[in-house]
């Protein structure tokens, strides 16, 4: 039996004879551990039959051709009865006379594909990525009763304690104020969450690492914002009001020379914000933009006494908390008079086209009327429950004047959904650093020296490190019978190592010394070049301040020497490691405050660093963690530190059968008795059946 099947979305293709399927298996180059890598095909070519122009989606019409060659197909590769790609992705590459150039991807290929988009689109319903809102329910919002009581959590978000250039110098630094601070998000969490939006399952040794559940990515951004979806939907929070008649306003007398401007009609106010028809009641903390627009006014009143005329000042005013006692204050102004005007005086060399128009008076009194047009108020303000806007006015100058606001004005206020304020929610997807799904799990992979390998038939991907494949050994595959004796290549340099490989984190210019938390594996082969970056993280490395007889990370984004709250301060994301601080044991307590309400916390408190000499032991022997990348190193990569220091890289040609494909797993090594050497398959080059593969094998010990 010698039958070879493609399935493109269901359907069998017809093949050419001439243009065979040859299929490549790898998951991870040992000579590039920066990337993961997939199955892949050769590009061949399947005949333009109309059954095959059907499933493809007549690609050689280039008027009737579907928008199928422009996504991914469905493909399933049976050789013989059996499935050797059950699942996998078809790539139509090109059609050139009466073929169409076809690519076949499996393996690691399909997955990495899925979580190609960025952290920040998982927050937008409207992304491929962000459509099933994985990560919607762990919105939450940013109050004092979430961050004093997130302390104990092991996953999802946590507001821990962290530095960021507010505390006193001191350790002893029992009272926090929660408004100083800032969310950190579990990374096992968010790689969870990666999982479950794809479909697959994690499994392997990485879960069971008592270091991985630890780790935190802490804010560290330039600015806090809200995601996608909030700054898009529908604002709710905003309010328009106009006055559709004219309104006369008369000061005849000093007396009582303010008021306020009233707005009958209610053109949107989705919340019921505005109350009666001046006042505008936040039912939530928000950030808006107030405006307050006047089409037309035509305003009476003395142009002279020039230190004394008439005047009208419009207001946009603040008043906190709904509180009668507390005091008014003055955003936003607009004075409406005669100054900066000249005389309206027609066919004069000295008339002012839009100025005023004496109606009576000379010299030191001079009564006049004046149109102004087109006059506009805003200003930004920061609301908190029940704070009100509304907009006032007050008199000034010579009395009597008069003044006609013509029907039109309008009072705006628009929410400014950009940026986290206390008391708002934060969507935890913006905890993170704008960067790629994708990016933010190799990330992890380095740091624990994982290779991972994708079932798609059972939508599991496998995360296991160097050691898991050496320790397989005593399940290694014997290959011996299937090598073909065409001959053996042997080289004794991988991929683009050098003599010093650097493992670093991303440089930033608030930490010092420049290279804390690096590392390096030497390699003694002095035909290698001199060294190079085997990889760098995508996060920065923290420092520690003393707190409350212990320590805490402290990550400087405020600078506080002129007393300013505000987190300007650039630096690089942070990763840390969380550690709960028993209180009870030092019998001490924390205050979180909001600056109104406190909650004292007597039991645990998270301090993460990113090293500590005197952290204590994980469980299972592990010792101490950290995340300085020497530790990493002698944690995680001893047995690639043990490959590279003799490389021996092999390629054999070996007859495979489709069993040996279907059964096949990278993670367990092959025995070959003619070197009496365990290897690791680094890649398996163009499979076809009854051919000869060509093999890349890196010697293991």
């Amino acid at each position: 039996m010698d039958q070879l099947q493609l399935y493109i979305n269901d359907q069998l293709v017809d093949l050419n004879e001439d243009s065979p399927i040859a299929l490549s298996f790898q998951i991870n180059n040992l000579a590039d551990v920066r990337n993961q890598q997939g199955n892949t095909s050769n590009q061949f070519k399947v005949p333009l039959t109309q059954r095959n122009r059907q499933i493809l989606g007549f690609p050689d019409n280039v008027a009737f051709a579907s928008d199928l060659p422009y996504k991914k197909y469905d493909a399933k590769v049976i050789q013989d009865g059996l499935e050797i790609i059950p699942y996998g992705i078809a790539e139509l590459n090109s059609t050139d006379n009466d073929n169409a150039s076809i690519t076949i991807l499996s393996g690691n290929v399909d997955f990495f594909d899925l979580i190609d988009g960025r952290i920040y689109d998982m927050g937008d319903k409207n992304s491929p990525w962000g459509k099933d809102m994985v990560w919607q329910p762990y919105d939450h919002k940013w109050d004092l009763i979430n961050v004093a009581h997130s302390q104990t959590k092991t996953d999802g978000w946590i507001w821990p304690i962290v530095d960021y250039g507010l505390f006193q110098d001191t350790e002893d630094a029992a009272i926090i104020d929660v408004r100083h601070m800032r969310p950190g998000f579990f990374i096992k969490t968010a790689i969870d969450l990666l999982l479950k939006s794809t479909g697959y399952k994690g499994t392997g040794s990485l879960l069971a690492d008592p270091l991985y559940p630890l780790l935190i990515c802490q804010f560290s951004n330039n600015t806090f914002d809200h995601g996608i979806n909030y700054q898009t939907e529908p604002d709710k929070k905003e309010m328009n009001a106009s006055q559709p008649m004219d309104v006369q306003l008369n000061h005849f007398t000093k007396a009582n020379p303010g008021g306020n401007f009233s707005y009958s009609q209610i053109d949107s106010d989705p919340s019921n914000q505005f109350i009666g028809s001046t006042y505008f009641k936040s039912d939530s903390v928000n950030n808006i933009t107030v405006t307050a627009t006047f089409p037309h006014v035509k305003m009476y009143g003395y142009v002279t006494p020039v230190q004394n005329a008439s005047k009208l000042t419009a207001y946009i005013i603040y008043h906190r908390d709904g509180t009668p006692n507390s005091e008014d204050l003055f955003l936003a102004q607009h004075t409406f008079g005669f100054d900066g005007f000249g005389e309206k005086k027609p066919g004069d060399p000295h008339n002012d086209p839009n100025g005023w128009t004496r109606i009576s008076g000379s010299g030191g009194n001079i009564f006049a009327e004046i149109d102004i047009y087109k006059t506009k108020i805003s200003v930004d303000a920061e609301l908190g429950v029940n704070d009100i806007i509304y907009i006032g006015y007050v008199w000034t100058g010579k009395v009597p004047t008069y003044a006609t606001f013509y029907k039109g004005n309008t009072l705006e206020v628009v929410s400014q959904k950009a940026n986290v304020k206390f008391g708002q929610d934060v969507q935890c997807e913006r905890i993170f650093p704008d960067i790629s799904q994708k990016d933010l799990l190799k990330d992890t992979l380095q740091r624990f020296g994982i290779i991972c390998q994708t079932d798609n038939n059972g939508k599991t991907i496998s995360f296991n490190s160097f050691r898991d494949i050496v320790n397989n050994i005593p399940i290694a595959k014997n290959w011996t019978s299937k090598c073909v004796d065409q001959g053996k290549q042997i080289t004794f340099q991988l991929g683009n190592y050098a003599q010093v490989n650097y493992l670093q984190y991303k440089h930033d210019d608030n930490v010092l010394p420049a290279k804390f938390g690096w590392s390096q594996i030497n390699i003694a082969n002095q035909t290698l070049p001199a060294s190079s970056t085997l990889f760098e993280s995508l996060f920065g490395v923290t420092l520690n301040r003393p707190f409350y007889g212990g320590q805490i990370a402290q990550i400087k984004m405020v600078d506080n020497t002129d007393g300013g709250t505000d987190f300007m301060t650039t630096v690089e994301p942070r990763i840390l490691i969380d550690q709960k601080l028993d209180l009870q044991k030092r019998k001490q307590t924390i205050t979180f405050t909001d600056g109104v309400s406190n909650i004292v916390v007597n039991d645990y408190i998270s301090t993460p660093y990113f090293y500590k000499p005197d952290a204590p032991d994980l469980p299972n022997g592990y010792g101490k963690p950290s995340l300085h990348f020497d530790d990493l190193r002698k944690k995680y990569y001893p047995e690639l530190e043990e490959i590279l220091t003799e490389t021996k890289k092999v390629i054999r040609y070996i007859l495979l059968t489709p069993r040996d494909i279907l059964e096949l797993d990278l993670l367990i090594p092959i025995y070959m008795e003619q070197d009496s050497a365990y290897y690791y398959i680094n890649k398996i080059d163009s499979w076809r059946k009854g051919h000869p593969t060509k093999v890349e094998l890196v010697k293991l010990g």
